[in-house]
């Protein structure tokens, strides 16, 4: 990259940075984008990205390997460090036949669950010897935070033999009581599949995946869980119930008794969470958090996921979090505004009836 370019590059990603952005986007044709607070915005002072600028914006934050694979495959996801303390995971791809670059911040730091704003049940995690436990939520809603979270506080408080599958790795671990191995795919494994088959058949007590993005990997996390292992992983949908829904959906009908038999066996906690705009600025996290109760359990096997959500709504079991009881809180204390709310509840008028 040439020296303006250089310094241009740098200077937007530190901006940002300084802005606590957590996104940043160049796209050929505009001027940088960047999400802060939720919110989408141009920097108005900065150069029109051309091709040029991408040309050699990607010749500085990729591998002549990873640009091989983006030229043949059109997309490429890889971690980029401007800095020991700026870190950031890329995709780079093509839209309307130009290059475009997206960054994501990845927080300098790992935050402790208490920290996080998270239910007390989401603590009990982390002592789970065994079983299935999901992080699930929209894009920007703070998964992978919780996720590592959730290993700091195993590798902090536990002996254990953590196993961790990315693409690409995003925080660096170091051992404390636990054994931390990172294992990239594409770089230490094949596949998704095949480094979680691997690591059930090893010496590990915490597998940890980045994402349950595909039929094939979500049946290694079942089948690791199966084995007596702790397996945490995150999912990209909105509730505990689109998570199920999700997994179950993700087979043939004539499977699904099996596949429902063998969630009902092995979940062990769900936490469904979204970041909302604070009054006065800045994100709150506000989450949904399951622990499988026997009646839960028997939901799941008999495929009655219709009656999940007023279990969740009105149940008052240790454990159970409703989405919509925690935006009335946030509500009620002033943090969040009740139009925000309604806008992510799952059931407004309930939220409204619980926030006068």
């Amino acid at each position: 990259m040439g020296t303006t370019d250089s310094i241009t590059f740098n200077r937007i990603l530190t901006t940002a940075a300084s802005w606590h952005a957590s996104d940043v986007h160049f796209i050929i044709g505009s001027g940088p984008i960047v999400r802060v607070d939720g919110k989408l915005s141009t920097l108005d002072n900065e150069p029109i990205i051309n091709a040029e600028f991408m040309e050699a914006l990607t010749a500085t934050i990729l591998t002549d390997g990873q640009r091989q694979e983006l030229t043949k495959q059109k997309e490429i996801v890889a971690a980029y460090s401007l800095n020991p303390q700026l870190r950031f995971k890329i995709t780079a791809f093509y839209q309307r036949g130009s290059l475009s670059v997206s960054f994501h911040l990845i927080a300098a730091k790992l935050h402790r669950l208490a920290e996080l704003g998270l239910p007390p049940a989401v603590q009990n995690f982390s002592r789970l010897t065994k079983g299935l436990v999901l992080i699930t939520g929209p894009y920007g809603s703070g998964k992978t935070t919780t996720l590592n979270a959730l290993v700091n506080e195993i590798n902090e408080q536990r002996v254990a033999n953590v196993v961790t599958i990315e693409q690409p790795i995003e925080y660096l671990f170091v051992n404390n009581k636990s054994v931390i191995e990172q294992r990239e795919v594409g770089r230490d494994a094949l596949s998704f599949e095949q480094a979680i088959t691997a690591a059930t058949r090893e010496d590990v007590d915490v597998i940890v995946v980045a994402e349950a993005n595909s039929t094939g990997v979500i049946t290694g996390l079942l089948d690791a869980a199966e084995a007596s292992r702790l397996v945490i992983s995150t999912m990209p949908t909105e509730s505990v119930l689109a998570s199920i829904e999700k997994i179950l959906n993700s087979y043939p009908a004539d499977e699904q008794p099996k596949v429902r038999v063998q969630l009902a066996n092995v979940l062990t906690g769900i936490v469904s969470q979204r970041l909302l705009p604070k009054v006065g600025g800045g994100l709150v996290l506000v989450a949904e958090v399951m622990v499988p109760t026997a009646p839960i359990r028997a939901v799941i096997r008999d495929g009655a996921l219709f009656q999940l959500t007023n279990v969740l709504q009105t149940s008052r079991e240790a454990g159970l979090v409703s989405f919509d009881r925690g935006l009335a809180k946030l509500v009620q204390d002033g943090v969040i505004l009740l139009d925000d709310a309604l806008l992510y509840a799952q059931d407004p008028a309930y939220v409204k009836s619980l926030s006068r």
